[in-house]
């Protein structure tokens, strides 16, 4: 009972628990005690009664995925191969996480205690270092029992007697194969890293395994970059900075020199997220975290080979213990096609045999038909979309050419009525004549309001008593329209005085809404409707503020004469400024008139030329002057169906810039 309730829990080979908070020293001790104080198990010698069983001592935890797959591969192959039921027990050493020669002292005690009165038909050992303490076993409880071995070493018996009733499997980690492979894959390769861990057993087989590889180094001349025995902050940082052209060889990783413990795939996992080259394993358990490949060990078909073999011994088969052990042949050349796409490596290069694992179809491959089906639905939905959408394109170029014909049939009766006496200078004085209405339009309203204001502030002063807050508010609305008055003639009096030019910077909408508030009077008697699209944070233009508004005044004017034909609600004048490309704006004038002839394009900016049979042909001129004083350009187009289309082109100015206000170009006085 005392063993049951101490021994199990001190000297459980599982790494968790009090396993590492005992002291190796009282191992021995403490067993000793348990096995003398115990007493011996009531019928301890029926307690395999029927059927067979097997002791398998296993050098790592149960609960690393290699072990497990094994075990469990191992158990399925006796369990199906047995005739009778057959009884496996497992015992984790924890050799690669405990060191020391007590701690072995106090596994040898512990196992001759707990094993002394049970008896199994075979003991399996798996590994080294396991299978020296199993022949110790063997020989002090059950010398005449058979002992089946899975070593990494293929010279186990060497050196040494062989003992006998031994059979065994040589487990072989293939590094050259593995190597060979990655050479292959990456044939730039001028270097080879190499992780491995800090337990004893994983330093002698390294040293092994390098000696197997130095023939391949020095024929392709590749540096060795050791890797091995590093704490693991250390290696993940030494991963992290390893030179481009670097292949990389990963064995294990179970303690790092500090004794730490470590579960391998995990290790793995941070490993391959720190490094920066492409990595190579020989463990099947950890495909699919990121390894490219190599001779990888399936712990499962060992577990298989293992169990065949343990079954035959058990039948009685003795021809095993003469041979030397055979390798398991379990090694399979195997790459992951997910990390070929990650590291751009073409497919090309694998060797032909070699299994790919992960290789999923892509989307083409499983869907091509499909696929395929959709494009070509695709492909005719277009075109009949296409062919809609061309004939619908013809149906309206035709009833656009219908109603211009239609309007230009009109267009040329009204022109055949006008007559034939109007003087050639009325243009100059219609223009007149629209500002001042505009003027008297804008005066009208703040005239009227000033006086009907005055005239109640007159009666609020003469009532008993005075109502004085009311007389200083109708005073406050004088002011206020007296001054919307003053800034109606300021703005007439700018654009009629005549003075030197001045280089200033304006904003060109703010230029457009002058002047299209002195006309919005006019535009309404016309009938004509204007519409703005202005745009917003428009770069300033520096030069004379009088001379581009009069451009703009001359464009609206030309566009408001040009539609005197449309039936009223037709009239339409559209201006828009843009910022086409850097170091420009634009102000587009364009009205819904019958527009110019292309033949008469080159000749209307010439003086006293004019489309108009009364027009003096003088204001386009003006205005082109007035633009190219000011480094700009302008340009007319007619659109088909569109009216005519004005182009004023003029240089912006970078705002932080602009300090400088001197002249650049001679500008004309004001005309």
């Amino acid at each position: 009972m005392v063993m049951s309730l101490l021994g199990l829990s001190w000297f459980n080979p599982n790494p968790s628990g009090m396993t590492r908070r005992v002291k190796p020293k009282w191992r021995a001790i403490v067993v000793w005690v348990i096995f003398l104080l115990s007493p011996l198990p009531a019928g301890a010698q029926a307690t395999r009664l029927t059927g067979k069983s097997v002791l398998l001592l296993t050098p790592e935890d149960m609960a690393l995925p290699a072990m497990s797959m094994f075990v469990a591969s191992l158990r399925s192959v006796l369990w199906a191969a047995q005739d009778g039921p057959i009884t496996l027990d497992v015992e984790s050493l924890d050799l690669g996480w405990a060191r020391g020669p007590a701690y072995t002292e106090a596994l040898h005690t512990w196992y001759l205690a707990k094993y002394r009165e049970r008896r199994p038909d075979a003991l399996l050992a798996f590994r080294t270092d396991t299978i020296q303490l199993a022949l110790e076993l063997r020989r002090e409880l059950w010398p005449d029992i058979p002992l089946i071995v899975l070593s990494e070493d293929g010279q186990l018996w060497e050196h040494q007697p062989r003992p006998e009733r031994v059979a065994g499997l040589w487990l072989r980690y293939d590094l050259r194969a593995t190597l060979e492979l990655a050479l292959r894959l990456l044939p730039d390769t001028r270097r080879l890293a190499f992780v491995n861990g800090s337990s004893p057993w994983e330093q002698a087989q390294q040293a092994q395994l390098v000696r197997e590889l130095q023939p391949l180094l020095a024929q392709r001349g590749l540096e060795f970059i050791d890797l091995t025995n590093l704490p693991l902050d250390e290696l993940l940082a030494r991963a992290r900075t390893l030179p481009e052209d670097t292949a990389v060889l990963t064995y294990t990783f179970m303690t790092d020199p500090s004794g730490r413990p470590f579960v391998g795939r995990e290790i793995a996992r941070m490993f391959l997220a720190a490094c920066n080259q492409p990595s190579f394993a020989l463990h099947d358990t950890v495909m699919g975290l990121g390894f490219i490949g190599g001779s990888l060990v399936s712990y499962e078909a060992v577990g298989e080979q293992l169990g065949l073999l343990t079954t035959r011994v058990l039948g009685g088969a003795r021809e095993e213990f003469l041979e030397p052990l055979k390798s398991t042949s379990d090694e399979l050349l195997t790459v992951d096609a997910r990390a070929l796409r990650r590291w751009d490596i073409p497919r090309e290069r694998v060797p032909a045999g070699v299994r790919f694992a992960f290789d999923e179809p892509t989307l083409w491959e499983r869907y091509r038909w499909w696929l395929l089906g959709a494009l070509t639905l695709s492909a005719l939905q277009a075109l009949v979309v296409g062919g809609l959408v061309v004939e619908r394109r013809r149906r309206m170029r035709a009833q656009a050419e219908l109603v211009e014909r239609q309007r230009l049939e009109k267009l040329a009766e009204l022109e055949a009525r006008r007559t034939l006496d109007q003087l050639a200078h009325m243009g100059r004085v219609a223009a007149l004549g629209e500002l001042a209405a505009s003027l008297a339009h804008e005066l009208n309203q703040p005239l009227a309001a000033i006086l009907s204001n005055a005239q109640a502030a007159r009666r609020l002063l003469n009532a008993t008593p005075a109502e004085l807050d009311e007389v200083r508010e109708a005073l406050g609305d004088i002011i206020s329209d007296d001054k919307r008055a003053g800034e109606v003639i300021h703005r007439m009096r700018a654009l009629l005085k005549r003075e030197e030019p001045r280089r200033e910077l304006h904003s060109l909408n703010d230029l457009v809404c002058e002047v299209a508030r002195l006309l919005a009077n006019d535009m309404h008697l016309r009938g004509a409707t204007l519409q703005l699209s202005l745009a917003p944070l428009l770069p300033a233009v520096q030069g004379d503020g009088i001379q581009l508004q009069q451009v703009v005044l001359n464009l609206l004017i030309n566009g408001m004469e040009a539609m005197a034909q449309v039936p009223e609600g037709q009239r339409q004048l559209t201006v828009r400024t843009s910022s086409t490309s850097p170091g420009q704006v634009e102000l587009c004038v364009q009205d819904s008139g019958g527009g110019i002839e292309p033949s008469r394009l080159p000749l209307i900016f010439e003086p006293f030329y004019s489309t108009k049979d009364h027009g003096l042909g003088m204001g386009l001129s003006i205005s082109r002057s007035i633009v190219e004083a000011h480094g700009g350009r302008l340009e007319a187009k007619s659109p088909p169906g569109q009216g005519a289309l004005l182009r004023c082109i003029l240089p912006s100015v970078d705002t932080e810039s602009s300090h400088d206000t001197s002249p650049r170009h001679h500008l004309p006085r004001g005309r």
